[in-house]
């Protein structure tokens, strides 16, 4: 049996762009769906994000955001984005409050969240709180695997509810993507695993142009210990420690990364440095070492040592000896081309959040994510609140027929090949291939292997809700790896988070993005185009 759920506004996606999109079109006076693939506020970047939100608030200007965006960015963000972006920010992330989150204010942001929890939680949990409180309907453990389209008009959406094992139906007068970025394609990441570009490959299906995919940034100091969980070192620990390489030599030094702190301003440099040691034979079981121990006894009393993460660092001899730390597939920058208000050029199709390219160029500066989704989930909630009352429900049910033909398809197929595994070789792949430092030779091989596991799809089955939820993935993810590898072929220069080994020098002639679009055979079809 199909569900089936009408609105005049669906919102794909529980991060903070998307809660936030979904409460200002509530509030406008839209009847609102949500959609998640995880338990509502779960599992997407918003929640494992460090809580810190970068903006013009006591003291800093809105044209220094905004110029410390654009130098970060390297000159290729969308100026009209940031330049709302920069003059929004405060208020927007301010205004949290009434939502019910808590939040420290400090100079150039606020902070939320328990310093010694999960900090994203503190803006998604109050988020999710606020809306169930006003009736708005929320769809949990639902993936979103097509949008549907009448005349060139987006009308809704198709999907699965691996909870109740079965398909599901939206009809909307607007759709607002909020699904965050494509942090899982790769082997390390501190993106949740269900992050694998869906956003990315449902916007291009649709009609949508994305850019600057090449874009995909590394935090440089993650943790590499042997049998324990990666996450990012941030803070004095990271700034104050000394980066060495097995011979004992400062990588920061080496490599002439200076700008700091380092993991807000150098990620792009940094991630590099540590990369080249480690393939250069310099590293220690594929990682290189932070001393942090003079850190720890500069601030030993202070009160951020007490936080859940320091004491893991701790507790695995932080304070008394280096530890194994390697870079992190961290963000991606690019994303679909939209306007201040989240139009994607398709009628009927708003996105916000890390979905979007543009705002952070090709590179973002440390703190910015989190305004971002909150500025621009406000404004593509408020304009497809507006369009949705200028548009009449259409019926969905025959538009979502073929695709419903491939959710029975899969569930009765035995299956050859675990989608699983399917989804491992990808991580692998990317990175391996697609990673930190690049060059044509192994971009080209991601290319073929890309081209491989598609092949092997056919030969994918689902055993049950949860092999359901990763063989629907996937295609989305192939996608998804696809533009990534393509833009990063076509930029023949080094820039912001794009390394390229064989063109490592950043060139004034591609002072230029990259455009993704879906041409008419149904090919990938790659462009530039100046800023």
């Amino acid at each position: 049996m199909v569900a089936e759920y009408e609105s005049d506004v669906l919102v794909v996606g529980t991060g903070g762009a998307g809660l936030r999109a979904a409460i200002e079109a509530h509030e406008r006076g839209a009847s609102v769906v949500v959609v998640s693939k995880a338990p509502a506020g779960m599992n997407n970047a918003t929640i494992v994000a460090g809580g810190g939100f970068r903006a013009a608030i006591m003291g800093l200007t809105p044209e220094e955001h905004y110029e410390d965006t654009i130098r970060v960015g390297n000159g290729l963000n969308d100026r009209e984005l940031v330049e709302v972006f920069a003059r929004e920010g405060g208020e927007r992330v301010l205004e949290l409050e009434r939502f019910g989150v808590e939040m420290r204010v400090r100079r150039g942001g606020i902070s939320v969240g328990e310093t010694t929890g999960i900090m994203g939680w503190g803006m998604t949990r109050p988020m999710v709180e606020h809306l169930r409180g006003e009736g708005v309907e929320i769809v949990e453990n639902a993936v979103v695997t097509e949008l549907l389209s009448s005349g060139g008009t987006v009308v809704g959406a198709v999907g699965y509810d691996v909870h109740e094992d079965r398909p599901v139906l939206f009809g909307s007068r607007a759709v607002v993507l909020a699904t965050g970025g494509a942090g899982a394609l790769y082997r390390r990441t501190d993106c949740p695993l269900r992050t694998t570009g869906d956003g990315y490959s449902l916007a291009y299906r649709a009609g949508a142009a994305l850019r600057d995919m090449e874009f995909v940034q590394f935090f440089p100091v993650a943790l590499a210990e042997p049998g324990s969980p990666p996450f990012l070192i941030s803070g004095p620990l990271s700034e104050e420690g000394r980066i060495l390489n097995r011979l004992g030599e400062e990588i920061p030094e080496k490599h002439g990364v200076r700008e700091r702190p380092l993991v807000l301003k150098s990620r792009g440099p940094l991630s590099v440095a540590i990369t080249r040691e480690i393939r250069a034979g310099n590293g220690v079981d594929g990682a290189v070492l932070l001393d942090a121990t003079g850190a720890f006894r500069a601030h030993a009393g202070e009160e951020w040592l007490t936080s859940e993460r320091v004491e893991r660092l701790r507790r695995l001899g932080a304070d008394e000896r280096p530890l194994r730390v390697a870079p992190i597939c961290h963000f991606n920058m690019g994303g679909v081309v939209a306007d201040v208000d989240g139009s994607t050029g398709v009628p009927g199709l708003y996105a916000a959040g890390e979905v979007v390219g543009g705002v952070h160029g090709a590179n973002r500066h440390g703190g910015n994510a989190l305004t971002d989704i909150t500025v621009f989930g406000a404004r593509a909630g408020a304009v497809a609140a507006q369009y949705s009352r200028e548009r009449r429900a259409v019926p969905v049910d025959d538009l979502a027929r073929e695709e419903l033909a491939r959710y029975e398809l899969l569930r009765r197929s035995g299956g050859k090949t675990s989608p699983g595994e399917v989804m491992s070789r990808l991580r692998d792949l990317m990175w391996e291939k697609a990673g930190i430092v690049r060059d044509e030779r192994g971009l080209r091989e991601a290319l073929r292997g890309i081209s491989e596991l598609r092949s092997s799809l056919g030969e994918v089955g689902a055993s049950d809700p949860r092999e359901m939820l990763v063989a629907l993935e996937c295609p989305m993810a192939l996608e998804a790896a696809e533009m990534i590898v393509r833009a990063a072929l076509e930029r023949r220069e080094s820039r912001g988070a794009h390394f390229r080994s064989d063109h490592p020098e950043q060139e004034e002639a591609w002072h230029r993005i990259v455009i993704l679009e879906r041409g008419a055979g149904g090919e990938m079809a790659v462009s530039t185009r100046p800023v």
